[in-house]
């Protein structure tokens, strides 16, 4: 808008002057995304209870808008993100019921395993009330107990089927003396155990413990970071274990120069069992006094912690294109989780040497047992990495202890292969570049909302590299054919040791050539060695 020169009445000045101001702002400040907007719409408000703790059942709660419409439909969710498996959590559901706010009965019919459909009567809201069997102590189910609760979103909370983004609340009432951690922001009230999710999506992705909790605080680049201990604790050094992960969440810090988080939740879960499962701002762990008790076994367990700490940026945020925005009934398929699975656990397993946590030698030995499980499994020879990808679902245990004679995990093909690629684009770049930066560079263009095409990561390593890769990748990843590990050896001054015993622990036993050149054993202490903060 332009001001022409002229007489005008101080009322008229007054008006341009407020025309133009406005339309100054409204060019400079950026549109109100739609999320923002569809934020107003009326939350969906949970409360959860366990009034017999030891029959591991819990009692929801749930008052659903229902934007005047005359039914509603509800659903649970029959996956997890980040676990690929289908799980049956509607088959832990009982006792559904319905009524509106004055405590009139509703119709409630069943037309799928997972949905549920409710007659309104013209009601603003209605009240569903259920109850769940929490008798799991895994990391995608729910546990019920006198000592403790475990609570996730997937198989807790029914949600509208709608594409609006619409907040969800969660109020938890808990025994007396019991505090609970999630990486949830509190509800506005600030009332105790009482949080506020955006959207569903934030609501399934954010784990709630309960009980008698251990918490250790640590900051890294002025992010808080807790340690939630419970469960079998036993003599298990919390604070201990706090120190060492802040050297291991700072070692990642300065991987992708970036926390994209408010606060991190460690819920550390002392039970049987074992797993992880990776969320933007949390994880759920389940740890075993075995697995912490010798140093051997408390290097392994960092590993397997940074691991899923790796997870908050290479597949919550870098992620494969198919996996997000989550459809919760049709799983989705991706090629791509030698990335999200595969190279998490080789950056994972590098954090820890690099922070100084473990030694060189331990590091080669975990990346020896990685090879050794590979070369030794004959399912190598008949399915491809690609495939072992798409194939997930239908193997059962999310990659996890499938068949070796007739199949490969990506967990265990994807961290050699991530080795094998470190290696030729340092080499092709002289050790300028390296797989840590095909990392940055791709989650700077594809984290958050966008995702990745395998043939963008590709293009992503080759425009690093300066070099065509495709001849690399097909080999890798969409045939049958054994790896190369001369290059990677060469670079490194690595080779694999005589075999001299009986011992399967000696087959595919990396060690450091004893000849190593001087600038091969400059390869390798680079590759290892500690980064300070």
């Amino acid at each position: 808008m332009r001001l022409t020169a002229g007489k005008a009445s101080p009322l008229r000045a007054i008006v341009l002057v407020a025309l133009v101001l406005a339309s100054t702002a409204a060019t400079c400040l950026p549109a109100v995304p739609s999320a923002t907007r569809q934020a107003r719409l009326d939350p969906i408000v949970y409360t959860l209870r366990a009034p017999e703790p030891a029959t591991h059942v819990a009692e929801v709660t749930a008052v659903v808008p229902t934007s005047g419409h005359a039914s509603i439909e509800m659903m649970l969710p029959v996956w997890s993100p980040g676990y690929y498996e289908v799980e049956n959590y509607a088959g832990n559901v009982h006792d559904l019921g319905a009524h509106t706010p004055d405590g009139t009965a509703l119709q409630v019919q069943q037309p799928t395993g997972n949905r549920w459909r409710i007659e309104t009567k013209s009601s603003p809201t209605v009240v569903l009330t259920y109850r769940i069997t929490c008798d799991r102590g895994f990391v995608t189910a729910n546990y019920v107990g006198e000592d403790l609760w475990t609570l996730n979103g997937a198989p807790s909370f029914m949600t509208l089927v709608e594409k609006a983004k619409r907040p969800h609340e969660v109020h938890l009432e808990l025994p007396a003396g019991w505090s609970a951690m999630t990486s949830l922001d509190p509800a506005p009230d600030r009332i105790p155990n009482h949080w506020m999710a955006a959207d569903f999506d934030e609501l399934v992705d954010s784990p709630i413990a309960a009980g008698e909790l251990l918490v250790h605080t640590f900051t890294v680049a002025g992010t808080p970071h807790y340690l939630v201990d419970m469960g079998q604790v036993g003599d298990f050094d919390g604070a201990a274990a706090a120190r060492d992960l802040q050297r291991i969440v700072q070692q990642t810090y300065r991987f992708w120069a970036d926390i994209p988080y408010k606060r991190y939740v460690f819920l550390n879960v002392f039970r049987r069992g074992g797993g992880g499962l990776d969320h933007k701002s949390s994880t759920m762990l389940t740890s075993s006094l075995d697995r912490t008790q010798t140093p051997e076994a408390y290097l392994g367990w960092l590993a397997f912690v940074s691991h899923e700490y790796f997870h908050a940026f290479n597949v919550k945020r870098l992620r494969p294109v198919e996996l997000g925005p989550f459809d919760y009934e049709n799983p989705p398929s991706t090629t791509s989780l030698w990335i999200s699975e595969g190279l998490t656990s080789y950056f994972g397993e590098l954090m820890v040497t690099r922070s100084g946590l473990g030694s060189p030698e331990h590091y080669l030995s975990a990346l020896s047992g990685h090879i050794r499980q590979l070369q030794t499994s004959p399912g190598r020879l008949l399915q491809t990495l690609n495939q072992s990808s798409l194939d997930v679902w239908s193997g059962g245990g999310s990659g996890v202890g499938q068949d070796p004679e007739t199949r490969i995990s990506y967990y265990v093909k994807g961290p050699v292969v991530g080795f094998v690629l470190d290696a030729r684009i340092q080499r092709l770049t002289d050790g300028r570049k390296g797989l840590g930066d095909v990392m940055r560079l791709a989650y700077q263009r594809y984290g958050g909302e966008r995702g990745f095409t395998p043939e963008q990561f590709q293009e992503t390593a080759e425009e690093v590299t300066g070099a065509n890769l495709n001849t690399f990748f097909q080999r890798t990843l969409a045939s049958t054919e054994e790896l190369d590990y001369q290059e990677a050896l060469d670079w490194f001054g690595l080779r694999f040791a005589a075999v001299t015993s009986d011992d399967p622990a000696a087959v595919w036993r990396l060690e450091v050539r004893p000849d190593a050149t001087p600038e091969q054993r400059s390869h390798w202490e680079a590759q290892v060695a500690e980064r300070n903060p």
